[in-house]
């Protein structure tokens, strides 16, 4: 759509006029040399989110990969700015090991948190892969988080396991608690193929250890102008 990019920045697409613009640019805001790889926009207008490397974020602190933080815009578009504040610290509560690094996230409406990791997981109350989702449950936020883990879907048994392509490594959840879901590369599911610039729906008939979907595609990223690309995080 005539919009440049790099991995530190978020895009629009509008669905109804098919137009696409730059909503965050991360180099205003000091994350040029990291990739903004999980978010979440919230109802307020800030966003949560993760990177893919440790990276000190300009004016506030050193972020390791498997934490969360806040950045509450004051604008937005080609000329960002705004302020930053922690949401979650991921070595409080388990995530420690490279392989734990978060590359997807969603919020629920109840304040429970769904993440992917880019590896095998095991935390105290869940263990996964990186086809898998786990949900945190807070007792507290912030520099100092504490709360509950368990498994909330295993992608080894929706046929999320043959490659490691099937990696997750995007995640959006509805009011109605579909899945919106992208992989690193190349999938196959039952009934829907595709590859990392796609965005697959997962309608759950059961959840946690025993995970059943109904899949279909929501989006196709070449037939959007999109092929190619990789869609590591996406929020509707």
């Amino acid at each position: 759509g005539g919009i440049a990019f790099a991995d530190e920045d978020l895009l629009i697409k509008d669905m109804g006029t098919g137009a696409w613009t730059m909503y965050i640019d991360g180099s205003d805001i000091g994350l040029a040399n990291t990739d903004i790889d999980a978010y979440e926009l919230l109802a307020d207008g800030s966003l949560l989110m993760s990177f893919d490397t440790d990276f000190a974020v300009a004016g506030f602190a050193t972020v390791d990969d498997s934490d969360i933080v806040r950045f509450t815009p004051t604008s937005t578009g080609s000329t960002t700015a705004g302020t930053w504040s922690w949401y979650l610290d991921g070595s409080d509560v388990g995530l420690s090991t490279s392989d734990e690094d978060v590359d997807a996230l969603a919020l629920l409406p109840d304040g429970r948190l769904i993440v992917s990791t880019l590896g095998n997981i095991s935390v105290t109350g869940a263990s996964g892969a990186d086809e898998d989702l786990i949900v945190f449950t807070p007792a507290t936020l912030g520099a100092t988080t504490s709360g509950t883990w368990a498994v909330y879907f295993d992608g080894s048994d929706v046929g999320l396991s043959s490659t490691s392509n099937e990696d997750v490594n995007g995640m959006w959840v509805d009011a109605s608690g579909k899945i919106y879901l992208t992989t690193l590369g190349s999938f196959g599911v039952t009934g829907v193929s595709g590859d990392g610039s796609d965005i697959i729906t997962c309608t759950p008939g059961s959840l946690g250890s025993t995970t059943t979907c109904t899949w279909a595609m929501y989006w196709d990223g070449s037939v959007q102008g999109f092929a190619g690309e990789v869609t590591d995080s996406v929020g509707i």
